[in-house]
C-alpha cells in the first residue's frame, strides 16, 4: 500500500499538468477548474458519507462553510483558477509545474509571518534563495529568448507564480479557522466552494456553449475524466494515506518529484523542447525545495509538513 500510494502521488499529480494542458485546448480555464472541483468534491463527501465517517454536524456548521469559502476562494479559485489560466497560455507543463515546485518558499514565509517566529534557519533561507533564483531563471529566459510568442508566456509564468502566492495564503490561513475533524470532509467542502465560485465566474466571464461542440471522441474528455478521477480522487485519496502512515517529510518529497514527472511527460507526449535554462532551473528550484524540506528538524518539522504539505488535488 506504502508503494501503491508514493506511485499514486508521483505519477499521478505529476501527470496533471498533462492533463490540463489538454484539456485545456478545448475547455476555458475556469469552467474546467470549477467542473473538476465540484465533481470532485461532491464525490469524496459522498464517499465519506457512504462509509460512516462524516461526523455529525460537519457539514450543516456554518463556520466550517464559512472557513470553505474562505480557504476554497484562496486554494481554488485563485491558486488554481490562475494554474489554468497560465496553462492555457503558451507556458510549457514543465515550466508551470517547476513554478508551483516552488510553492513552499510562500509556505515558509507565510508561516513565518503568521507566527511570528523571526528568520527561518539559515539552511531554509539558502534553500529559499535557490528556489526564487530558479524561478527567475525560467522567467527571464521567456522574457529573453525574442521569440514572438513569449511575452504570452510571460505572461502565463506570472499567473502560475502568482498562484503559488495564494495557495500558501490558503494552506497557512486555514489552520487558524474551524474546520470538521476528518481531513476528506474539510477538503471536500473547500473543493465545493471552490468549485461553485469557478463555476459562477466561468459562467461571466468565459463561453461555454463552443464546449457543447466538442466531438465525444476528443482526447479533452479523456483529460478532464483523468483530473477528476487521478488527479483529484485517487491521487488526493492516496495522499491522505499517506500523511497518516508515514512521515511529513516523505510525504513532502512530491514537491520535488512531481515538476520532474510533468518535464517528461511534457517531453514525449507535447514535444516541449528541453532547453539548458530549464535544467539550470530544475536543479536550482528542486535543490532548494529539498534544502527546505530538511531543514525543518523535530516535531516542528513534523507538525508542520503535516498542514502545509497539501498539493493540488
Amino acid at each position: 500500500m506504502l508503494v501503491l500510494c508514493f506511485a499514486a502521488v508521483y505519477l499521478l499529480w505529476g501527470s496533471t499538468f498533462l492533463g490540463n494542458k489538454i484539456a485545456l485546448r478545448q475547455i476555458p480555464p475556469m469552467l474546467l477548474s470549477g467542473f473538476r472541483f465540484e465533481v470532485a468534491g461532491l464525490l469524496i463527501l459522498g464517499g465519506v458519507t457512504a462509509f460512516g465517517k462524516l461526523e455529525p454536524g460537519a457539514v450543516t456548521n456554518w463556520r466550517h462553510w464559512r472557513t470553505a469559502i474562505v480557504t476554497g476562494g484562496l486554494l481554488f479559485l485563485l491558486a488554481n483558477g490562475l494554474l489554468s489560466a497560465g496553462l492555457a497560455r503558451p507556458v510549457p507543463t514543465g515550466i508551470a509545474a517547476l513554478i508551483v515546485g516552488s510553492t513552499p518558499i510562500s509556505l515558509v514565509t507565510m508561516d513565518r509571518m503568521q507566527t511570528r517566529r523571526g528568520l527561518p534557519s539559515m539552511r531554509v533561507m539558502i534553500g529559499m534563495g535557490l528556489g526564487l533564483g530558479g524561478v527567475a531563471t525560467l522567467v527571464w529566459g521567456s522574457m529573453a529568448s525574442g521569440d514572438g510568442a513569449k511575452p504570452l508566456e510571460l505572461v502565463g509564468a506570472l499567473m502560475v507564480s502568482a498562484s503559488t502566492l495564494f495557495w500558501g495564503a490558503g494552506t497557512i490561513l486555514g489552520r487558524a479557522l474551524p474546520q470538521p475533524r476528518n481531513p476528506l470532509t474539510a477538503s471536500s467542502l473547500q473543493m465545493i466552494a471552490g468549485g461553485a465560485m469557478l463555476l459562477a465566474v466561468s459562467a461571466v466571464a468565459e463561453r461555454w456553449e463552443p464546449v457543447t461542440r466538442i466531438p465525444p471522441q476528443d482526447p479533452a474528455w479523456l483529460a478532464v475524466l483523468f483530473l477528476v478521477c487521478g488527479g483529484s480522487l485517487l491521487g488526493f485519496t492516496a495522499y491522505m494515506w499517506l500523511v497518516r502512515n508515514t512521515s511529513a517529510a516523505a510525504v513532502a518529497t512530491y514537491a520535488y518529484v512531481n515538476p520532474l514527472i510533468a518535464i517528461l511527460l511534457g517531453w514525449l507526449f507535447l514535444g516541449e523542447t528541453l532547453h539548458p535554462r530549464v535544467a539550470l532551473a530544475a536543479a536550482l528550484i528542486l535543490g532548494g525545495v529539498v534544502l527546505m524540506q530538511t531543514g525543518r528538524k523535530g516535531r516542528e518539522s513534523e507538525h508542520r509538513l503535516r498542514r502545509v504539505a497539501e498539493s493540488r488535488p
